[in-house]
C-alpha cells in the first residue's frame, strides 16, 4: 500500500509533470511530444523560447496548455479555469509568444506568484477519430461506471469546451471483448493507468484513426476522490444486480421466432411518456393490465392487423420497455403470409439498428402500417433490402386494402366503439353510486378488479383502435405535404380547426374563471384528470385548487377563419392513389378520427380515475396511505381478494415492503432508451433524440420547468414538462408561448393539443436535449428548422439601474426597486447593479467599467415639468441622482435605456414637455395593452400601459427622434438618439403584457439597441 501511495504521489503533480511521468511507464497509450517551460525562464527571453519551440516541433501545429500548481490536484481540479490554446503555428514566433502570454495571463487572476508556474507545449494530435473525457467512476451517483463524454467529429476540444459531445456509460465489470475496438483499446489504456494510481481518475483522451489511444491529461477525480471509500464488496453487489438484469433479459423470448427481444422505452405505446422511466409498481401494473397485456392488440385485429397473444411491455429492473419485434409484427396486415411478415420484421429491425434515434417514431419512419399518398414511393427502399417486386406489390396492396376498408367503414366502427364506451360509462356510474362510500375491503377489491376488467373490455381496445385511426389520419396529412398536394400551412390550418376536448376545456375554464360555471359543474366534466394519469400519488382535478384566470389574455393572432382543405385538390390526390372516397367524406374521416382519439382517451380515463380513487378508499380502511399504495399491483389485489381484513392488511404491507426494497435496490442502475442485445444493459449510449416539432413557428421566451417551478406564472412562457401527459390539460388555459417535453411522440395527446392551439412545441426531446433546455433561462424555439437554443443574450455587461425613493417601517429613507426589472435584464444575460439615491460621490459608481445605465420608471416628476399641478409624492433625491447619472453617461458615451418616468425625465431635461393626465382621443386604461407604430420599422406592436402622463407629438425634445407613436392619440411612445446613445420607452418591458408575444417584440428592441451601441 505504501509503495502504491508513493508511486501515486510521484506521478500526480502538475498537468505537465504528470504526463512526463506517465510517458515513461505506460504501454497501452502514448503521449504527444511535449516541452515544459517555466514562466520565470520564459519571461527572460521570450523570443529565444519561441524559436526553440519552432525548432523542436519543426513548424507543426502545437497546443499551448496551462499547467499550474492550482489545477489537476487532489483538492481541486479547476478544470477549464485557465487558458489553453489549440492550432498554434510553431513556426510563427509571434503566434507562439502571444499564445504563451495568454496562458500566463490567465494565471494572474488568482495566483499571486506565477514565476514558478509551468506552460505545457505539445504537438497537436492529428487524424483524430474520437476525443473526450473519461471518468473512472460516476461522480454523481458514486456508482461503478466508466463515464465517457466524447466527440467523433475530429475536434479535440468540443467536449472540454462544452460545445459538443456524446455520452457513453460502461459498467466497470463489462468484459472488454463486449466492446467495440475503440472503447476496448481506451479501457485497456485506462485500466493500465488505474493499476498504477489506484484512485478515481479524470482522463482526457483521443483515439486516432488507427484506433491508437492518446492521453492528454490525467488528474484525480476530485468530486469522487474523498468519497470513494466504498468496499469492493459493495461494487460486487452492484455487479450482481446488473447480471440479474441480464438474466431477466435472457429469459424473455419473443414468440415470433424464439429470439431475444429488442426493447424501446418510447416505441408504439411509449411507457416513458405515459408512466415514466421508473414508475412505481401500481402505475406499471395499471398500464399493463388495461393496455399492454391484451387491449393493445385486441383493438387492432378487427382493423385487419395481425393477432399476437402476448404481453407488449416488459420491465428490466424498474424501467418499462416495449417489445420492438411485437410492435413491428402487430402493425403488419394480417393478409400477408407469415414468411413475408417475418421478413418485414427483420427489415424493420435492421432499419432501426442503423438509426436508434427513430425508436420513438417507428410508425412514422420505420414501419409501413397504413397506406397514404407517399407509401408507393417510400416502399421503393424494400427493393434494396432483398424484397422482390412481387413482395413489395403484395405489401403495398395489403396496406392499401386495410387502410381503404377502415376509412370507408369508419362511421360504423366509430358507432360501435362509442356504444362500448357508453357501456363503460354506465358501469362506472353504477359502481360509483354503489361503492364510493364502501367500507368493506373485500367488496372494494372485488369492484376495483371488476372496473379494471371492464375498462379492458369496453374502453382500452376501443381507444387503441381510435388511436390507430387517428394515426392513419395524421399520416394522410403529412403525406399530402410530402407528395406536394398541399403545403404545411394548409395542414396546420386544418389541424387547428379540429375541436377536441381541449377546446372545450379552455372554454369551460374561462367560464369557470368568470363565475359562469360552478366548480361542481367543472369537476363533473374534468375532475377525473390528473397530471399523472396512472399515478395514485397525484391529485385529480377534483382535489386540486385551481386559480381562476384573472385579467384578459389576447392571442396576438386571431383564430383564422375556417378555410379547410380544398376538396378539389384533395379529390385529385385521392384519385392519384385510386381511393374511391369523396373528398368531403375523407375530410370528415380525418377530422373525426383525430377528435375521437382524444374523446375516447378522455372517457376511459374517467373509469381509470375512479379505480384509483377506490384503491385510495381501500387504503384508508386498511391504514395504508397513497404513497404506500403506489407499491402494490393489480395482481396483488387479485391475490388477496378472498382474505380477511387483517390478512389483507398484512399481505399488502408485506408486498409494499418487498416492492419498495426491490425498487430501491435497482433504481440506481443505468439503463438505456433502447436495448438491442444483452450488452446494452452494461454498455449504455445516451442517444440524442430527435424532437417532434409542432407548427412551423419560431418563438423566444422565458423558460419555466414545471418539475421545479410548479407555481410559476406561465403566461407568455415556454413551458417544460417531462411527459406529454393529458393531465396537464390546464396548461393550455395559461397563454403559454411554447411547449417542450422529454418524452412523447408526434401522435401524442400533447402534440395534437399544440397543433390545435398553434403552440410551437418540441415533443419528445430525450434526456440530453431536455437537460440542456432546462439550463436555459431564455430560449429560442424554431420549429420550422428544428432548433432549440439559448435566445440572444447580452452577456458580461455591467449596468447600473436607478431606483425609487421610499421610507421603511422605521421612517428611514430607503431605495426601492421592483424585482421585475432585475428579472427582465437577467433574461437578457446580465444583472444590473442598483444605484442608491443617496450616493454622494457618483464617480465611485463608475470606477469599474459601466456599459449601460437603466433609468427606471415609477412615480411622478416635479410639478414644474407638467402642464398643470399635481399632489403626487415627489422624489427629490432620485431626481438629483438621475440627473447626475444621465449627464455623466452622456458625457462618457455610455448608453442609456429609460422607461416610463425615466423616459419622461429625459424628455424634459432636454427641453421637451409633458401633459399630466390628459383626456385622450382613445382611452388607454392602465394595465391594458394597446398598439404603437414603430416609425423606423413601419409596423405595429402591442405594448402595455401603466402611465397616464404623456409626451405629446409636439412636446418631444428637439434632440430626440420619435421611434414609436400612438397614432390614435398623436403621442410619443418611444424616442431615441444615436448621438447620445439613448433608447426611451413609455411602456414597461419588465411588467406583464396581456398580448401573446408582445414581450418578445419589446425585448428585441432592447437587444438591438444594446448590440448597436455596446461592443
Amino acid at each position: 500500500m505504501e509503495k502504491n501511495n508513493n508511486l501515486k504521489n510521484e506521478i500526480i503533480s502538475t498537468k505537465a509533470n504528470t504526463l512526463k511521468a506517465l510517458e515513461k511507464i505506460i504501454t497501452k497509450a502514448f503521449i504527444e511530444e511535449m516541452l515544459i517551460i517555466v514562466v520565470e525562464d520564459y519571461v527572460k527571453n521570450k523570443r529565444e523560447v519561441a524559436l526553440n519551440i519552432g525548432k523542436k516541433f519543426k513548424g507543426a501545429k502545437i497546443v499551448v496548455r496551462s499547467s499550474s500548481t492550482n489545477e489537476d490536484c487532489y483538492k481541486k481540479s479547476n478544470a477549464g479555469h485557465y487558458t489553453s490554446l489549440l492550432d498554434v503555428d510553431s513556426s510563427n514566433v509571434t503566434s507562439v509568444i502571444n499564445a504563451i502570454d495568454d496562458v500566463i495571463a490567465s494565471y494572474s487572476s488568482d495566483i499571486d506568484d506565477i514565476s514558478n508556474q509551468q506552460v505545457l507545449i505539445q504537438h497537436q494530435a492529428v487524424d483524430v477519430a474520437y476525443s473526450g473525457v473519461l471518468f473512472t467512476y460516476d461522480i454523481q451517483g458514486q456508482r461503478p461506471y466508466y463515464l465517457i463524454n466524447y466527440d467523433d467529429s475530429g475536434s479535440t476540444d468540443s467536449v472540454t469546451s462544452g460545445i459538443g459531445g456524446k455520452t457513453l456509460w460502461i459498467a466497470r465489470n463489462t468484459r472488454l471483448n463486449e466492446l467495440d475496438v475503440e472503447w476496448c483499446n481506451l479501457l485497456t489504456a485506462v485500466n493500465e493507468i488505474e493499476e498504477l494510481l489506484k484512485i478515481p481518475l479524470d482522463i482526457e483522451f483521443a483515439i486516432n484513426k488507427k484506433n491508437e489511444v492518446i492521453i492528454f491529461q490525467v488528474r484525480p477525480l476530485v468530486a469522487n476522490f474523498s468519497k470513494n471509500k466504498r468496499a469492493s464488496e459493495s461494487f460486487n453487489v452492484f455487479y450482481d444486480k446488473i447480471n440479474n438484469l441480464k438474466n431477466d433479459y435472457r429469459n424473455i423470448k419473443n414468440i415470433i421466432d424464439g429470439n431475444y427481444m429488442m426493447f424501446s422505452d418510447m416505441a408504439f405505446w411509449n411507457p416513458s411518456e405515459i408512466i415514466g422511466t421508473s414508475p412505481r409498481t401500481l402505475d406499471y401494473s395499471l398500464y399493463r393490465f388495461i393496455i399492454t397485456s391484451k387491449a393493445w392488440n385486441e383493438g387492432l385485429v378487427p382493423m385487419g392487423y395481425r393477432r399476437l397473444d402476448d404481453e407488449l411491455m416488459y420491465k428490466i429492473g424498474v424501467k418499462p420497455y416495449i417489445s420492438l419485434e411485437y410492435s413491428f409484427y402487430s402493425l403488419i396486415p394480417a393478409k400477408l403470409d407469415e414468411e413475408l411478415a417475418q421478413k418485414l420484421v427483420s427489415f424493420y429491425s435492421s432499419k432501426l439498428k442503423k438509426d436508434v434515434t427513430a425508436h420513438d417514431k417507428i410508425e412514422f419512419e420505420i414501419v409501413y402500417s397504413s397506406y397514404d399518398f407517399n407509401t408507393y414511393l417510400r416502399t421503393t427502399e424494400l427493393l434494396d433490402y432483398g424484397f422482390s417486386s412481387s413482395e413489395r406489390k403484395q405489401i403495398v396492396e395489403a396496406l392499401k386494402e386495410l387502410t381503404f376498408n377502415n376509412v370507408s367503414n369508419y362511421n360504423e366502427i366509430s358507432v360501435n366503439d362509442t356504444g362500448d364506451i357508453k357501456k363503460l360509462e354506465s358501469i362506472r356510474k353504477r359502481i360509483k353510486d354503489r361503492y364510493e362510500n364502501c367500507s368493506n375491503p373485500q367488496e372494494l377489491i372485488k369492484v376495483i378488479i371488476e372496473l379494471l376488467e371492464n375498462i379492458r373490455r369496453f374502453g382500452t381496445p376501443q381507444f387503441t383502435r381510435q388511436a390507430r385511426m387517428a394515426f392513419i389520419a395524421r399520416s394522410f396529412c403529412s403525406s399530402l405535404v410530402a407528395s406536394g398536394w398541399f403545403v404545411q400551412e394548409d395542414i396546420d390550418n386544418f389541424m387547428k380547426e379540429i375541436a377536441t376536448v381541449s377546446s372545450d376545456f379552455e372554454k369551460d375554464y374561462q367560464e369557470y374563471s368568470a363565475g359562469e360555471m360552478t366548480r361542481d359543474d367543472f369537476n363533473s366534466k374534468y375532475g377525473h384528470l390528473r397530471s399523472g394519469t396512472y399515478d395514485i400519488r397525484t391529485d385529480s382535478y377534483n382535489q386540486m385548487v385551481f386559480r381562476p384566470v384573472t385579467g384578459t389574455y389576447k392571442p396576438q393572432k386571431e383564430k383564422a377563419i375556417k378555410t379547410g382543405l380544398s376538396e378539389e385538390i384533395l379529390a385529385k390526390a385521392l384519385l392519384s392513389i385510386n381511393f374511391d372516397i369523396p373528398a368531403k367524406d375523407f375530410i370528415h374521416f380525418m377530422t373525426t378520427a383525430i377528435e375521437s382519439r382524444e374523446y375516447f382517451k378522455f372517457e376511459f380515463t374517467k373509469s381509470l380515475s375512479l379505480a384509483i380513487d377506490l384503491i385510495q378508499s381501500l387504503g384508508k380502511i386498511l391504514n395504508i396511505d397513497r404513497n404506500d399504495l403506489s407499491w402494490i399491483s393489480v395482481e396483488d389485489l387479485e391475490d388477496c381478494r378472498r382474505l380477511g381484513i387483517k390478512e389483507i392488511e398484512a399481505f399488502l404491507k408485506n408486498v409494499i415492503k418487498q416492492n419498495q426494497d426491490y425498487y430501491n435496490e435497482y433504481s440506481n442502475i443505468i439503463l438505456p432508451d433502447v436495448i438491442l442485445n444483452e450488452t446494452g444493459i452494461s454498455v449504455i449510449p445516451v442517444n440524442k433524440a430527435r424532437p417532434n416539432f409542432i407548427t412551423s413557428k419560431k418563438v423566444e421566451g422565458e423558460v419555466v420547468n414545471l418539475e421545479h417551478e410548479t407555481d410559476e406564472d406561465l403566461m407568455d412562457k415556454i413551458v417544460m414538462i417531462p411527459k406529454a401527459d393529458p393531465g396537464y390539460e390546464w396548461i393550455f388555459t395559461k397563454g403559454i408561448k411554447g411547449f417542450i417535453t422529454k418524452y412523447g411522440g408526434m401522435a401524442s395527446h400533447m402534440a395534437i393539443r399544440c397543433a390545435e392551439f398553434e403552440i410551437p412545441a418540441a415533443i419528445g426531446c430525450g434526456e440530453k436535449i431536455y437537460n440542456y433546455a432546462s439550463g436555459i433561462n431564455y430560449m429560442e424555439l424554431d420549429c420550422a428548422n428544428g432548433i432549440i437554443k439559448e435566445g440572444i443574450q447580452c452577456e458580461d455587461l455591467r449596468a447600473l439601474i436607478t431606483q425609487r425613493e421610499g421610507i421603511n417601517q422605521y421612517g428611514d429613507p430607503t431605495d426601492v426597486l421592483e424585482a421585475a426589472y432585475i428579472r427582465f435584464y437577467e433574461l437578457l444575460g446580465f444583472i444590473p447593479q442598483p444605484a442608491s439615491n443617496y450616493v454622494k460621490n457618483v464617480g465611485k459608481l463608475f470606477e469599474r467599467q459601466c456599459d449601460l445605465l437603466i433609468v427606471a420608471g415609477g412615480g411622478a416628476l416635479p410639478v414644474k415639468y407638467y402642464d398643470r399641478s399635481h399632489n403626487e409624492e415627489l422624489q427629490p433625491h432620485r431626481d438629483i441622482m438621475e440627473d447626475k447619472l444621465i449627464k455623466h453617461c452622456i458625457g462618457e458615451g455610455i448608453p442609456i435605456i429609460a422607461t416610463c418616468r425615466g423616459m419622461q425625465y429625459l424628455n424634459v431635461l432636454f427641453g421637451g414637455k409633458l401633459l399630466y393626465h390628459p383626456t385622450l382621443e382613445s382611452d388607454r386604461p392602465r394595465g391594458v395593452d394597446h398598439k404603437v407604430y414603430l416609425v423606423e420599422e413601419n409596423r405595429e406592436i402591442w405594448v402595455n400601459n401603466f402611465h397616464q402622463d404623456v409626451v405629446p407629438a409636439d412636446g418631444l425634445a428637439p434632440c430626440f427622434k420619435p421611434l414609436a407613436i400612438d397614432r390614435e392619440n398623436n403621442t410619443i411612445e418611444a424616442f431615441g438618439s444615436d448621438e447620445m446613445k439613448i433608447l426611451a420607452l413609455q411602456w414597461h418591458p419588465e411588467r406583464k403584457f396581456a398580448t401573446a408575444n408582445a414581450l418578445e417584440d419589446t425585448r428585441r428592441l432592447v437587444i438591438n439597441f444594446i448590440q448597436r451601441h455596446i461592443k
